[in-house]
């Protein structure tokens, strides 16, 4: 059997220490204004890097950071520090749509986790991102049956990702 991983999101540490509580096994938050939840919830700021990472390791959780925006020229200063202060803090993986983050990201050493905003639908496009990231946010407009096709694709044609692991699929529930 697959393994499930319970992802659940944070956007302050009240919200982070619920998910702690409740058997989270991974978190994603953002850090300032660099990140789709920017307007849905209160943000970390870069500052709170290293206690969400502290939190997160006393309980065995993995730490996803949301960089999945545009990037703008302007931004990439901002990038470039919140991605150096994620590795810092040992943040487990960028979760990235913009292929600046992504190329940030892997400059520094840190993994990367493709988002659902690339909208990834197809098997040509999980190869080209694989390139990039062992592991794959699906697009929410495919079916569970694209879903079933798309995984078994992978497990066919053996498609890995930067670690040489087979490439891993999320999809949102």
């Amino acid at each position: 059997m697959q393994h499930i991983e319970l992802m659940a999101p944070a956007g302050n540490f009240e919200s982070l220490q619920a998910a702690l509580d409740s058997g989270a096994d991974s978190v994603y938050f953002g850090v300032e204004q660099l990140n789709m939840r920017a307007r849905a919830t209160m943000n970390f700021t870069l500052d709170d890097l290293e206690e969400i990472s502290r939190r997160c390791k006393e309980k065995g959780v993995r730490t996803y950071l949301t960089l999945n925006t545009i990037i703008y020229d302007h931004d990439l200063s901002i990038v470039k520090t919140l991605v150096k202060k994620a590795k810092e803090a040992d943040i487990t993986a960028v979760i990235a749509m913009d292929q600046a983050v992504i190329a940030t990201a892997r400059e520094v050493g840190m993994e990367v986790h493709i988002s659902t905003q690339i909208n990834i639908t197809n098997i040509e496009t999980v190869k080209f991102y694989a390139m990039f990231a062992d592991t794959m946010v699906l697009s929410r407009e495919l079916s569970l049956r694209q879903v079933k096709k798309i995984t078994e694709q992978i497990e066919k044609e053996q498609i890995k990702g930067p670690s040489g692991k087979l490439v891993e699929i999320e999809i949102f529930g």
